[in-house]
């Protein structure tokens, strides 16, 4: 009875937030259309308003007034199997919108203001309800983020650049499950969690350009732990799940986002051709665990739902080459790790470690810019468990996504 019990109560959200989203976790990458063209190689190279998600000192390489604008369409494919059941993901597209202007205020000092989606997740299974184990967890989920992020850089010296920024994050999700397990005196149905919220962060980075070395560039961003505190609702209807009490009713929780370290360096073997490696270090420990309870604190249950998420890497490499003053040409290259348990396993983030291939081209006309972007996701399969599901087998298989970005800038 006690681990029924427990798994009841884990089953209830089991991802407030699953803080696992379109980047081996749930981080996202894809700020502009020439970033996801060089596998987020940008850190050391080229300064782009975009810059502002990837490496915000580099705006001080940026003259008078900049801005961006530009889509991300995402596409994913996935298989994910519970107790020998197999289920897919619908084919559906997602949208991120992203936006960034810069204004040089004098030689030394820039500021700027970015919007863009960090984090960010969706999809719902084919044919899940009732016949499907793998609903008790979820079957369809969607989550949304978008962050503001005002930042003042500073030129230090003709070699180095600092920038700070804070960050302001806006949430929202919605999650369906269905309560399907064989628990006497227990109904079967649906029950839908929402929520939105809002959190503060903060990044410092740095460009530094050596004059002993001309051809190189070292570029570096360390971004803050977010804090989400969460206010929501449970939408449980006529549900009964006994012994703990299920309900229709306001709900609040918590869930820590991860603390991160990139670093990239460039080296430009002629004037027309960049090479770009970096590396990204994602702190999902600091993902401990998802705390869930009623707002009135009056009943259960409370959900301690444990990830066990582990710190893991993601490396890049990207090229530009600019064929004339108009067209330029770009390819990267990404190893994703994923900081899933494979003894924690969920139905929301069916994948596992992640390659990715892309290619794009950039086109630029006086004050204008257009810039396209491709890119091939191949992720590798997994097989564990889920404790939350009375350690019923699971196993991720068959996951892959497209991508589709397109980025306009101009030059005031």
């Amino acid at each position: 009875m006690q681990k029924t019990i427990k798994t009841l109560a884990v089953l209830l959200l089991p991802l407030l937030f699953c803080a696992d989203v379109q980047a081996a976790g749930f981080a996202l990458y894809e700020f502009s259309a020439r970033t996801t063209a060089m596998g987020g190689a940008t850190m050391a190279n080229k300064a782009e308003p975009a810059s502002l998600a990837v490496n915000p000192a580099l705006i001080t390489e940026l003259e008078g007034t900049q801005a961006q604008i530009g889509l991300t369409m995402v596409s994913a494919d996935a298989t994910t199997t519970v107790a020998g059941q197999s289920r897919s993901l619908k084919h559906d597209m997602w949208y991120l919108p992203n936006f960034f202007i810069t204004q040089k205020w004098s030689d030394q000092v820039s500021v700027g203001l970015g919007g863009f989606s960090r984090y960010g997740l969706g999809g719902e299974y084919k044919d899940p309800v009732e016949t499907w184990l793998g609903s008790n967890l979820a079957y369809k989920v969607k989550l949304e983020t978008f962050s503001f992020t005002p930042t003042v850089a500073v030129k230090a010296s003709e070699e180095l650049s600092i920038a700070m920024g804070l960050e302001a994050m806006v949430i929202g999700f919605s999650q369906n499950s269905f309560f399907n397990l064989p628990v006497p005196g227990t109904d079967k149905g649906n029950y839908e969690v929402s929520g939105s919220g809002v959190s503060w962060g903060g990044n410092f980075s740095l460009i530094y350009k050596p004059l002993w070395a001309e051809k190189w560039a070292f570029g570096a961003m360390y971004r803050s732990k977010v804090k989400q505190n969460l206010n929501g609702r449970i939408d449980a209807g006529n549900l009964n799940i006994t012994p703990i009490n299920i309900h229709s009713g306001d709900a609040e929780g918590a869930i820590t986002l991860p603390d991160s370290i990139s670093a990239g360096v460039s080296f430009r073997p002629t004037d027309k051709w960049v090479l770009e490696a970096g590396i990204v270090g994602t702190f999902w420990s600091a993902y401990d665990q998802i705390l869930i309870q009623y707002a009135d604190n009056s009943t259960n249950p409370f959900v301690f739902n444990n990830k066990k998420y582990k710190d893991v890497y993601r490396l890049n490499f990207g090229t530009e080459y600019q064929l004339n003053k108009n067209w330029a040409l770009r390819a990267g290259y990404v190893f994703d790790k994923s900081p899933i348990n494979k003894h924690e396993m969920d139905t929301l983030v069916p994948v596992d470690d992640r390659h990715i291939a892309s290619v794009g081209v950039g086109y630029a006309q006086d004050n204008w810019t257009l810039d396209l972007a491709y890119a091939h996701i191949f992720s590798k399969d997994l097989s564990g468990h889920s404790e939350q599901l009375q350690n019923f087998p699971i196993q991720y298989t068959d996951g892959k996504s497209d991508m589709f970005a397109l980025t306009f800038g101009y030059k005031f």
